[in-house]
């Protein structure tokens, strides 16, 4: 007998919005209706502010750069864990090495690295780039894949994810999503059996994989996808 899911946890670019747009109206009313019944969680590798930008005004938990900063709507922050600057250091090493591989024209080479705290953020295009060209860049994951092949990510320390539409995501290694994810559930004394996670890159080295045998997963295309699989908890 299949235990009934009481917390729903989410990815967000790509899953509930597109990256760095703010959520449809569709979206933001169901997830409005699911807050009313369930706990929903969304674990992104945006930072907390941008996160809010693109949902604003729900009552969810907040597990922002993959949950290493954690903000819960009633109790506050629950933890916070920046990297430090040896980290920091080795992660831009790397992402200098991939932005010498890219060979498309970026618009503003200003904007390909964010520094959020707990983790670095490397998009091959720009954080701030209109939404639909950066779709058209990477759409299957596959040039990401290909560049992580062709110059990997070797670190004791740290770890890297492909995640969003265009973007690679540097964090602490072992301080993913499914680590962070498994640390909630603890901490809030929930049960594993009753929460789901709704993502779009559940595959290897996406930055949902992690999650992956820690909770029960949907895998989703898009947010219209996330919407039509949602139906379930909605009805």
């Amino acid at each position: 007998m299949t235990t009934p899911k009481t917390h729903l946890f989410f990815d967000m670019d790509g899953t509930l919005c597109p990256s760095r747009s703010l959520a449809t109206p569709d979206m933001l009313q169901a997830l409005e209706t699911l807050c009313q019944t369930y706990d929903v969680i969304v674990a992104s590798g945006s930072h907390n502010d941008q996160m809010r930008a693109q949902l604003p005004q729900l009552p969810i938990i907040q597990l922002g750069q993959n949950g290493n900063h954690c903000l819960h709507p009633t109790e506050g922050e629950l933890w916070n864990e920046p990297l430090d600057e040896a980290v920091k250091t080795e992660i831009l090493a790397h992402a200098k090495k991939i932005r010498a591989l890219i060979t498309h024209e970026v618009p503003d080479e200003a904007d390909l690295i964010e520094d959020r705290g707990s983790q670095i953020s490397f998009s091959l295009y720009g954080h701030h780039a209109d939404a639909a060209i950066k779709r058209t860049i990477d759409p299957d994951f596959s040039v990401r894949r290909a560049l992580l092949e062709k110059m990997p990510f070797e670190s004791a320390i740290a770890e890297a994810k492909i995640a969003g539409s265009v973007s690679i995501d540097y964090l602490k290694k072992g301080r993913n999503k499914g680590f962070n994810i498994a640390r909630l559930i603890a901490q809030l004394g929930w049960s594993a059996q009753e929460c789901v996670y709704f993502g779009d890159a559940l595959f290897p080295g996406g930055n949902d994989e992690t999650v992956v045998g820690v909770i029960d997963t949907i895998e989703v295309t898009d947010p219209a996808d996330t919407l039509t699989k949602l139906a379930p908890y909605l009805a």
